[in-house]
């Protein structure tokens, strides 16, 4: 009996850990890369995003660079239970004249058209 319920609550542990996929980083410019990150229903946005920056970060130190996010976005997916998160973002030296203190700010939620002529 013991052995039963060691073996269902293994699978049920395996069935709700869920999972991050996480694409291949992607190069889009010079020195700039692409990756995204899916979490599934049962796994938050965040790991998403940790998975996704990490990935990036790899790829900078694979190259002695560091990562600077470029742009992100997020978007729900598979019949809107899973999360995407996709990240942009520059390899750059610490040197670079480019790597610089971000100044990080939300992306609006409304834009407003005005048609007057």
């Amino acid at each position: 009996m013991s052995g039963r319920v060691l073996l269902l609550g293994s699978i049920v542990g395996l069935m709700s850990a869920g999972c991050v996929s996480t694409s291949s980083v992607l190069e889009v410019g010079r020195d700039t890369y692409s990756v995204s990150a899916t979490a599934d229903g049962l796994r938050t946005a965040a790991a998403a995003r940790e998975s996704a920056y990490e990935a990036g970060r790899q790829k900078c130190k694979a190259d002695g660079k560091r990562l600077q996010m470029v742009r992100e976005s997020s978007e729900r997916t598979r019949m809107n239970i899973d999360t995407t998160i996709n990240v942009t973002f520059r390899c750059l030296a610490e040197s670079d004249a480019d790597y610089e203190r971000m100044d990080i700010r939300s992306a609006p939620t409304m834009v407003i058209e005005d048609r007057r002529r």
